[in-house]
């Protein structure tokens, strides 16, 4: 039960937007046609954060100093960024800041409060189940037959997709691969974050 609030903040970011894509999928009309559009480009915006988490854990794992960790970091945010901003002039839309923030604080949150060791570890490990959950999410969505439930027809219209692909012409199979997504990362960070707490000290041991 101590332990129970860091399981908790690991966990509840990822575990929100999953259930925003649930919500997208099964009520879309609560959200709206812009919101169901743009949830469909963070999917892409989440590679890019995935992309950038090995690096990140790279410069984590240095040994070097807090402050020149947290400069380095700084600056390969900046470098990313640079990525989003792009993305955002080209679909006209602010969103993909916003989208590239919340994944990103979603990711990399607790980086910045625990340092130590544990945390870094945490982290390495739920980058690679990312990557793994991403690629077969991507893959058994494509296979798998998915029901439209609230992504009807008229809906789909209303959405003003451009372009072509699986993805445009069937906008549930983004949306419930975001769901699975960050659900199988929320259950994970959850799982993880218990068992890589650092150990505390025993009752009455001199410091």
């Amino acid at each position: 039960m101590g332990n129970i609030a860091n399981r908790v903040f690991a966990a509840l970011p990822d575990a929100v937007t999953s259930a925003i894509f649930l919500t997208a999928w099964i009520a879309p009309g609560t959200l709206g046609p812009v919101w169901v559009k743009n949830l469909m480009l963070t999917m892409l915006i989440e590679f890019i954060v995935m992309h950038s988490s090995a690096f990140y854990f790279a410069l984590a794992s240095a040994t070097a100093s807090r402050v020149k960790q947290s400069l380095s970091l700084i600056g390969l945010t900046l470098f990313y960024f640079g990525f989003i901003a792009a993305f955002s002039f080209a679909f006209k839309s602010t969103w993909p800041l916003f989208a590239f923030g919340w994944l990103f604080l979603s990711r990399f949150a607790s980086l910045w409060t625990n340092q130590h060791a544990a945390t870094r570890d945490r982290l390495s490990r739920t980058w690679t189940v990312s990557v793994l959950t991403y690629l077969l999410g991507a893959f058994a969505t494509i296979f798998i037959p998915l029901p439209q439930f609230g992504l009807t027809p008229d809906f789909v219209a209303s959405m003003h997709l451009s372009g072509s692909g699986l993805w445009i012409e069937k906008p549930q199979t983004v949306i419930v691969f975001g769901a699975l997504y960050f659900g199988v990362l929320a259950r994970f960070k959850f799982y993880l974050a218990d068992k890589t707490a650092p150990a505390s000290a025993p009752a009455g041991k001199a410091a």
